[in-house]
Parts: C-alpha cells; sequence; structure tokens
C-alpha cells in the first residue's frame, strides 16, 4: 500500500506509516470490534504468533471485518458487498482521504476544509462506495460517485439509502466507458477534487507476493525459500 499524498513516514522496516490522522493505528482491537459486530467473532483466529487476527484471503471474513469496523468507527450501520465485488481495506482508503485533506489544506490558508460545502467527485466509486462512506464521516464533505457498472452503482444505492446519506452521496452512472467527466460532471457543477482508486501494487507479481507473505503470517503457506 502506498504512502498518503502529503504523507512520507515510514516504520522501521521500511512500510510506510498511516497518516497521523488515520484512526486505524497499530493492531486491529478484535474486542472492540467484535463488541460493535458480534458476528465478527466467527471469523477469529489465532496465528502462529499467538496474535488474534481473520483469514484475509476468505471474502466472508474480510467482509465482516469491514462491517465491524464501519459501524464502530464511522457510524455506518448497514454495509454488505455481493460474492466477488472489491472488499477494500479500511485503513488504506481511509489513508488515501487524510492525504487528500493536507492537499485540500495545502492549497487554501492550511486549515482542512470541513463540511457540506467541500464536493468530492469519485470517479468509479465502487459497490462498496467505501472512500463517500469514510469521507463523509471523516470530514462531512458531499460526493457524487459514478461508475460504469451498473450492478455496483445498485450495490452502493443500496448501502447509501440504508444508512439514510442520500443528501450526501450522489451516485451517478458513466455510460460510456472512455470517457470520466462528460455525462457525470453537470455544466453547473464545480468540485473541490477529484479522486480514483489508485493501484496498491506495482504489478500483479507484487500484488501476489504481498498475498504470500499475508498468508505466512497466518500459519496457512509454507516458508519463502
Amino acid at each position: 500500500m502506498p504512502a498518503s499524498p502529503g504523507s512520507a513516514r515510514a516504520t522501521a522496516r521500511g512500510v510506510p506509516a498511516l497518516h497521523p490522522r488515520n484512526r486505524h493505528q497499530g493492531r486491529y482491537d478484535f474486542p472492540r470490534l467484535v463488541e460493535a459486530s458480534p458476528e465478527l467473532a466467527t471469523h477469529l483466529l489465532t496465528t502462529p504468533r499467538g496474535e488474534t487476527s481473520i483469514a484475509f484471503d476468505d471474502p466472508t471474513a474480510v467482509r465482516a471485518l469491514n462491517r465491524a469496523i464501519l459501524r464502530s468507527d464511522y457510524g455506518i450501520a448497514h454495509w454488505d458487498l455481493p460474492d466477488g465485488a472489491l472488499c477494500p481495506p479500511i485503513p488504506g482508503r481511509a489513508d488515501y482521504l487524510h492525504g487528500l485533506a493536507d492537499l485540500l489544506a495545502a492549497s487554501g490558508d492550511g486549515t482542512i476544509p470541513r463540511g457540506a460545502s467541500v464536493r468530492v467527485l469519485d470517479v468509479g466509486v465502487g459497490a462498496s462506495c467505501i472512500y463517500p462512506l469514510l469521507g463523509h464521516a471523516e470530514y462531512g464533505w458531499r460526493f457524487v460517485g459514478s461508475d460504469v457498472d451498473a450492478t455496483s452503482l445498485q450495490v452502493a444505492t443500496a448501502i447509501v439509502y440504508a444508512n439514510r446519506l442520500g443528501k450526501a452521496i450522489a451516485l451517478r452512472r458513466q455510460p460510456a466507458r472512455n470517457r470520466i467527466f462528460q455525462t457525470v460532471v453537470r455544466a453547473d457543477e464545480r468540485f473541490d477534487l477529484t479522486l480514483c482508486n489508485p493501484p496498491f501494487h506495482a504489478s500483479a507479481a507484487e500484488a501476489a507476493g504481498a498475498h504470500q507473505r499475508k498468508r505466512r503470517q497466518l500459519g496457512k503457506a509454507p516458508p519463502a525459500k
């Protein structure tokens, strides 16, 4: 996962550190998360190091973890995804938004702008609607999310309305895959920033390597040679 915009901190292992405002510092507090979402308890396991975790290669477990995080930390009571949908890691997505908030502050008087007057366009919002959910919870921003996939928008719309966020998050279909703004951005609209889900790995090989490291940590893969 890349460092967020405006953040160059790194851990002793050379892994980019989370943004200082990111509320997901350190390991997951599983007791607190289970209290917020008891279903998560059925997915907990103990790693070879004796630490509590989940099977991050199990989409059902990751969805349960995300639901617990969204409920406990962001006030999102209803969130779910269909099988096969991209299930984003929330700490990394939150980091990206905090970095963007810093960029907005740097382009103004140094103060992070908050509230509904800040409008954000999320290109490729996806079924999870994760950036609008986190951005509105953290900063009170209003979002327009666009996507070419009708099913993704249908799922995202259900999430938005189940949480009564229709005034804060609008979702729009982009009918042409070779276009980004046309037909989505209206003539009289202005946005303070646009964002899209960035690639979190430089290559497929790097992504596969990260996956194998996670499996080894969970005791599900043989040690690297």
